[in-house]
Order: structure tokens, then C-alpha cells, then sequence
């Protein structure tokens, strides 16, 4: 069975500590003791830790050895427009678990008003369900979680393989990563509830955007975005095979 793998701000000679609310957890939950063996990660590498001392504020792990790291495979950048928290919450938590290197927030033209200023206050509940699902899926690095922009700023400084999902059609999903490759990573952009506006679309394919399908069904927004980085991972794990063949 893997061990749990906790993140931590840092280490300090050869020690790393855990506070607050996590340690809480630790302590009271999961009721860690001394002598337990547990992997920490400060964001940079991971290593397999002892626990030293167990209190209800504060957990202490001496590091023993490191782990190595996962395969690296190419950076999957996801980005969502904005629509209900509660389904855009499952995003996060699923997105972060297969494996994106960032998510970012967008405002288009068919995000509920007011969504805008309520993510500012969301932005760090978010954080949080994306460091306990990095911590369930024992990734080695946190994702970059953005604030919200609108649509232009965000989507237009994008270089690279960008792939626009849209259900009024386009290129199949896996046949679109296929032909670019995707050396650099892609970067794949879910529209909201309701779908692109025609002046979005327009705008998005101007700018390199290219437009791609999952099928001929409509998927709710979380449906697709869970599908598409599951497609997307997919052919970098297939291509990484190819390679060490």
C-alpha cells in the first residue's frame, strides 16, 4: 500500500514540520504516532520522513531518504471559464489529481455576473482542495492555480498547442493532439455553461486557437473538462511508451 504523502513549506535541517489545521488532521484523524513513516514534499522533491513528535498543533518528521520522482511528462495548462463553484470546485479537485500543471480561471461573456468577484474570495478554498488532491494522488508538484481574468487576457498571450473545447464542433480531441505532438505541453480551454459566444469563437480561433470535440453529445462543463485532460494524458503516456521502446 502507498504511503500518504503530505506537502510542507519547507525543510530545515533534515526536518519538516506540519502545523494547524493539518496537523489537526493528522493528529486526530489519522492519529499519527511516533516511529510512523509517511513521504513529505516541499513542492521541489519528495522524501520518505519519520515522525519525530505528534502534537495537536504541530507534527514533526525527520527525513530518512529521498523518493524518487515521477516521469515528467509534457505541461497540460487547463483553462475553465467560470460558472457554478460547486461544479467548478470538482474541476479542481479532479484536474489536479490527473495530473494538470496549472489552472487558470477566465471570465467570457456567459460567466454568471458576479462569479467575477467571488472567485477573488474562492481563490484560496481552491488552493486547498488542490493541495489535499495533490496529497491524495501523491503528485510531486502543486498546481500554479491563477485568479480569474477575462477571456482576452488570459487566452490571448497563450503560445504553443491551445485547444479550444466546443460544442458546436471542430477537429475530435484525439486526433488534435496527435497531429501537434504536443512537445511543449498543450493548453486546453473549457467553455462555461451555455457555451462560447460566435464573437468568442471567432476571436479564439483568430488567435491560434484551434477548435476541437469530444463527441456529438453535450457534456456538462465538468464532464468535459475531467473527459479531455483524461485524452490529453493519455497520449502523452502513450507517446512517453513509444519513446522508451
Amino acid at each position: 500500500m502507498a504511503r500518504r504523502r503530505f506537502f510542507v513549506d519547507g525543510f530545515h535541517h533534515q526536518r519538516a514540520e506540519v502545523e494547524g489545521d493539518e496537523a489537526h488532521h493528522l493528529t486526530r484523524v489519522l492519529r499519527v504516532e511516533r516511529g510512523q513513516l509517511y513521504e513529505v514534499s516541499n513542492n521541489e522533491e519528495a522524501w520518505l520522513a519519520e515522525v519525530v513528535e505528534a502534537h495537536k498543533a504541530r507534527v514533526v518528521f525527520a527525513l530518512k531518504e529521498r523518493v524518487e520522482a515521477k516521469p515528467v511528462l509534457p505541461p497540460l495548462r487547463l483553462y475553465v471559464a467560470l460558472f457554478k463553484f460547486d461544479h467548478l470546485e470538482w474541476i479542481v479537485e479532479k484536474g489536479t489529481e490527473m495530473g494538470a500543471e496549472s489552472i487558470h480561471f477566465v471570465v467570457s461573456e456567459r460567466s454568471e455576473k458576479g462569479l467575477e468577484r467571488a472567485a477573488e474570495k474562492r481563490i484560496e478554498r481552491w488552493r486547498k482542495i488542490a493541495l489535499e488532491a495533490s496529497q491524495q494522488s501523491r503528485r510531486d508538484r502543486l498546481p500554479v492555480m491563477y485568479e480569474a481574468v477575462r477571456l482576452r487576457e488570459a487566452a490571448g498571450k497563450v503560445v504553443g498547442a491551445r485547444l479550444l473545447l466546443d460544442e458546436e464542433g471542430g477537429a475530435p480531441l484525439l486526433s488534435a493532439m496527435q497531429a501537434v505532438g504536443a512537445a511543449e505541453g498543450v493548453s486546453l480551454l473549457l467553455g462555461p455553461e451555455g457555451g462560447w459566444t460566435e464573437q468568442e469563437r471567432d476571436w479564439l480561433v483568430a488567435k491560434g486557437w484551434q477548435r476541437v470535440t469530444l463527441g456529438a453529445t453535450i457534456l456538462r462543463a465538468e464532464t468535459a473538462a475531467v473527459a479531455a485532460v483524461a485524452v490529453v494524458q493519455a497520449v502523452y503516456l502513450t507517446a512517453r511508451v513509444m519513446e522508451a521502446q
